[in-house]
């Protein structure tokens, strides 16, 4: 065989070609086919296309993302510098929520975002403060916990109450301002405002209790106090020493008005123990003393009023034959067309025997099974005597 092949039947060469020795070499393959022409296509320089495309997409996304975050903002300091500082803390929060692959190039918004929060209410509760808004000032300053903000709160809180405390008490509103101090030691007991208002407490404690007295509120008045000298501060117990007297008088004087007997008697006999010597005390042992109405209501056996004139006497002395004796001093009423009858001051005492005019005779009322006064009268301090239904016999 001839080791030189000719060229196919139909390609041959004109006759003047030269002969086709060395063979033509086969063409190039493409750059994505094996050279031998049978492997698989070359598919890395696609890949690698694509995932520049993408980052290159997700950088310009990225980019937008945090020019987006450098916008809001700013938006939210225009917000807090205008007042809005509602709507500046709600895009902040935005800000501070946003996660996920396309802020991870900007990753210092988020934590950004969360410290201009904390300024943003820092600025709002100051505000509210300085609008009077007293209450709410302190709840949103009690919102700031975290570490970076927690120690100016706490001082916001301090200074603000303290100073309403302050301007209240100047103005005479001692209950609102010992509310505030009250609270400043409670949520700020470490500040130095803290410390004032341990110590002015118990002071304002006292101009309350003088505001108490002259309204006519002894009651309330003696609970102040107590207060007060419960705290042991020094120069606040000297006042309220002074005023302690007179605040178990008016409110022994109160209790009485509202028929509280027994809160009356354990005010008054308070007040002549601990404070013998006094005014005060000597008024209180006075109304001790002092005369009680005894009152009734005379009736038949039918239940029928009865008029007549009626006496309590002050000693009744039983004599044999099944007789009595009574004797003065004599204490006198009468009973009117309804039998109603009052003893207007009968002195603290007794028994005193009630007695009845009635045909011409002073009867006493004697319980037949015993032979002693059916209705003895005994008079305790301060407590007024009803005697209720007084049946005649006969």
């Amino acid at each position: 065989m001839d080791p030189r092949p000719a060229y196919p039947p139909a390609a041959q060469p004109p006759p003047d070609a030269p002969p086709p020795w060395p063979p033509t070499a086969p063409p190039p393959a493409p750059h994505h086919v094996a050279a031998g022409g049978t492997g698989s296509p070359r598919r890395w320089p696609l890949v690698v296309l694509t995932i520049a495309g993408v980052l290159t997409s997700a950088l310009g996304v990225a980019a937008g993302a945090a020019g987006a975050d450098a916008a809001a903002a700013s938006t939210a300091a225009h917000l807090e510098a205008s007042g809005d500082f509602a709507r500046a803390v709600s895009l902040d929060e935005v800000l501070e929520g946003r996660t996920g692959l396309l802020f991870v190039l900007d990753p210092s918004a988020a934590s950004t975002a969360s410290t201009t929060e904390d300024r943003t209410l820092l600025a709002w509760a100051k505000a509210l403060g300085g609008s009077g808004k007293i209450d709410a000032a302190v709840a949103l300053y009690r919102t700031l916990t975290s570490g970076s903000v927690r120690a100016q709160a706490s001082d916001g809180i301090a200074v603000l109450l303290y100073t309403s405390a302050t301007r209240d008490a100047a103005h005479g509103a001692y209950s609102s301002a010992i509310l505030r101090l009250q609270q400043l030691v409670a949520l700020a007991p470490g500040t130095a405002d803290g410390r004032l208002a341990q110590r002015q407490l118990p002071l304002d404690q006292v101009g309350e209790a003088r505001q108490l007295l002259a309204a006519g509120k002894g009651a309330d008045a003696v609970a102040a106090l107590a207060a007060v000298i419960a705290s042991g501060s020094a120069p606040a117990t000297v006042s309220a020493n002074l005023l302690y007297p007179v605040a178990l008088l008016v409110a022994g004087q109160e209790e009485v008005a509202q028929q509280s007997y027994k809160e009356a008697l354990g005010t008054l006999h308070h007040l002549v123990t601990a404070f013998p010597g006094t005014a005060q005390a000597t008024q209180a042992q006075a109304m001790l003393s002092a005369p009680v109405p005894v009152s009734g209501t005379l009736v038949g056996r039918n239940g029928a009023p009865v008029p007549a004139p009626v006496r309590l006497s002050t000693n009744y002395k039983s004599l044999p034959g099944g007789t009595y004796r009574t004797s003065g001093p004599f204490y006198f009423a009468t009973a009117n067309a309804s039998g109603n009858f009052t003893f207007p001051a009968v002195p603290v005492g007794g028994p005193y025997i009630l007695e009845v005019f009635t045909g011409g005779n002073w009867t006493t009322l004697v319980d037949p099974t015993s032979g002693q006064p059916a209705h003895p009268v005994k008079v305790s301090e301060l407590v007024p005597i009803d005697l209720t239904f007084v049946v005649l016999p006969s």
